[in-house]
């Protein structure tokens, strides 16, 4: 192989487990081998969907700096869980990711 193949696949090879890594970094697990029988609809939707798996890693990151930098707290992130977990339905799940999205740009800014 050419050094920029190897290249590359090294390059891949770190990235995918860059990204394997983190696909548990959240209070979601979703291995179907380690879900437990009491896991919500909507975290079940959560895991089924690429997009809204990697939306909700991303709101999960979000909360963690914002709580780290003390701009909310562990019940405005409580409080995102309980509206997340009502969740039946796809549309529902969008919606609360939005809302959050629209929640965490109004605690950002003083």
């Amino acid at each position: 192989m050419t050094r920029i193949v190897r290249f590359a696949l090294h390059t891949l090879a770190s990235a995918g487990l860059m990204f394997l890594s983190s696909a548990h970094a959240t209070d979601i697990d979703c291995d179907p081998s380690a879900t437990p029988a009491s896991a919500t609809q909507a975290q079940r939707l959560i895991c089924e969907s690429a997009l809204f798996s990697m939306g909700y890693q991303r709101i999960y990151a979000d909360q963690q700096r914002l709580l780290k930098a003390r701009v909310i707290t562990e019940a405005d992130i409580a409080a995102f869980r309980k509206k997340r977990d009502r969740c039946n339905s796809a549309s529902c799940l969008d919606t609360v990711f939005r809302d959050w999205n629209a929640f965490a740009s109004r605690a950002r800014t003083p």
